[in-house]
């Protein structure tokens, strides 16, 4: 563990005791009041100013030790990405040392849901995909390789994927099963889940940011959940999930540098539709060449090839049993939803249309500065660049979502960024998941 992390854990544990001597004086402070009988003629919206004062204090020094420790640690896996010269390095050989400590709560065991099964004619289907994937050397749409991107960057500057490598919205599905609102739950004033995320992943030039995002959120209840260290393949999952985009009508997906819906991603590490995802260490990820004309990768690139028989042996031991979509056209607002959901202390994925707002400069190098509305221009795109993301926190006063991207931890703010709610309208598929225990046979 570095000395960063050493420092964060440190201060957030002396921000949690704060906040617990906070709890202590409230009960205190009630405490005399019913002794005294004072509390049976106090109105009952000057004790309710009373516990609001209490509990928005408590909220003030445990948010004030998560910012802290977030930013430590998000020092620390900075300063190990320029040690280990982190732009070539791929994210998965960093060490995580963190374990998560917050766990699901008793309510989120309500949030199951599916992703709809395969059809039976999916195993037929699958089966000579994968026959199609090995011989996949003699195709010609792939041979030319005057247009190749190198491996993640563009000369020696970094810059974010190009337009073309976005994501997919979700196909409708009626069967879909929904966040289940608790209307006696009160939210709180600020969440940061930061400290409890992986380090920070980064897709280079591939269009894998959904893939980012649906292990991102796995990593995460894997280790808020206590089980056993566990770092899912990215690859593995984009390569199952362009396999269904490709089964869905989506010509040779599974050799193309394309995104893919969270739904299909989701799905692919489902055990109701046989799936699941290998650890990185099974299948690493890997930036490959492509043709920008075609999209195809190049011959004997790794993201194009079938997972290993090993790889995919292991997948079936690591999945996601519990899913929850969230319905931006309920009774409760798609902003409380999101917040309770983050509040209870669960992430969730989801889609960015008109990404391009987080490409400036000020919001590249400090993660601040995402304009609260779209220009006529930005909304007059025919092919606005849709990008898959991670919600980790909110700030209710400043109604700012703190969003994970995939761009690597020397992008915006330690890898992440401050989403203002006003761009919800441009956002879509927002999911939520919990993986199964492992199992092993």
């Amino acid at each position: 563990m570095s000395f960063f992390n050493i420092l964060a854990d440190a201060t957030e544990d002396h921000f949690k005791l704060g906040g617990k001597a906070i709890d202590v004086a409230h009960r205190t402070h009630n405490g005399i009041l019913n002794a005294v009988g004072v509390s049976k003629i106090l109105p009952s919206p000057v004790k309710s100013l009373a516990d609001g004062v209490f509990d928005a204090n408590k909220a003030l020094v445990e948010g004030a030790g998560s910012t802290t420790a977030g930013m430590l640690r998000s020092i620390g896996g900075a300063f190990g990405a320029t040690q280990q010269n982190s732009h070539q390095v791929p994210e998965h050989q960093h060490p995580n040392n963190r374990d998560g400590t917050r766990g699901y709560g008793d309510d989120s065991d309500d949030n199951d849901s599916h992703v709809d099964e395969d059809d039976e004619s999916d195993g037929e289907d699958k089966d000579k995909d994968d026959e199609d994937n090995e011989d996949d050397e003699d195709d010609e749409d792939d041979e030319d390789d005057e247009d190749e991107v190198g491996e993640g960057y563009l000369g020696e500057e970094w810059a974010p994927p190009p337009r073309h490598l976005r994501a997919r919205p979700d196909r409708h599905d009626a069967r879909d099963h929904h966040f289940k609102y608790d209307s006696k739950h009160r939210l709180s004033a600020y969440v940061d889940l930061r400290h409890l995320c992986p380090p920070v992943y980064d897709q280079g030039q591939m269009g894998s940011c959904t893939s980012h995002a649906v292990a991102a959120a796995f990593e995460f209840s894997v280790m808020q959940q206590n089980l056993p260290h566990f770092s899912p393949s990215r690859l593995f999952i984009w390569y199952k999930s362009r396999e269904l985009e490709q089964r869905a009508g989506t010509h040779d997906a599974v050799k193309k540098n394309i995104g893919v819906s969270l739904r299909n991603a989701i799905k692919s590490v489902s055990p109701k539709n046989k799936g699941g995802v290998c650890s990185e260490e099974d299948w690493s990820y890997e930036v490959c060449k492509y043709n920008k004309k075609t999209l195809y990768f190049v011959t004997g690139a790794k993201a194009r090839r079938l997972p290993s028989a090993a790889a995919t042996k292991h997948s079936y031991d690591h999945t996601a049993v519990q899913y929850a979509k969230f319905d931006p056209k309920g009774p409760i607002s798609l902003s409380k939803q999101l917040m309770q959901c983050l509040d209870k202390g669960i992430p969730f994925v989801f889609g960015m249309s008109h990404c391009d707002v987080i490409k400036g400069t000020q919001v590249s190098e400090t993660g601040h500065g995402v304009p609260k509305k779209l220009t006529a221009k930005q909304l007059k795109d025919k092919k606005p660049h849709n990008h898959s993301l991670m919600a980790v926190g909110y700030i209710k006063s400043e109604k700012q979502f703190i969003i994970r991207n995939s761009w690597g931890a020397h992008w915006g703010e330690g890898g992440y960024f401050y989403m203002p709610f006003s761009l919800l309208k441009y956002c879509y598929n927002f999911w939520s998941i919990k993986v199964n225990r492992p199992h092993h046979k």
